[in-house]
């Protein structure tokens, strides 16, 4: 197989530079994820922040971001903290383009955003 745009050699086979991108993408999912778990704040940030800056103008990155981060915000709400599910939509909304999400991400992001905003106004004060 010849390299085309998104292909190098790599010894006798043909890998695609585009693979390899998604592969160091999700590496850094799976090592942030125990952090966050953990609750290690400090640490966390740094590392979802360099993952958000990976790849910025790759539609199927923007894909994964958008539902890696809706996913952090349903598992907020599951802790009863409807103000990170908020933090971390806000964030997707600021640093991935819009124009790479189907419909279905920018809804899954709408829906979980309408129910952290149901918990925080029920807890307001009347």
């Amino acid at each position: 197989m010849r390299p085309g745009p998104n292909r190098e050699i790599v010894g006798s086979s043909s890998r695609s530079v585009s693979d390899e991108v998604r592969e160091r993408f999700v590496a850094r999912v799976k090592a942030i994820d125990p952090v966050f778990k953990r609750g290690d704040l400090e640490q966390f940030w740094p590392m979802l922040n360099e993952l958000m800056a990976m790849a910025p103008d790759r539609r199927d990155l923007s894909q994964k971001k958008s539902h890696y981060l809706a996913s952090l915000a349903v598992r907020s709400l599951g802790r009863d903290d409807p103000r990170s599910a908020l933090a971390f939509l806000d964030f997707a909304d600021r640093s991935i383009d819009r124009g790479h999400l189907t419909p279905f991400l920018l809804g899954e992001r709408a829906d979980f955003r309408r129910q952290a905003e149901v918990i925080l106004r029920a807890r307001k004060p009347r």
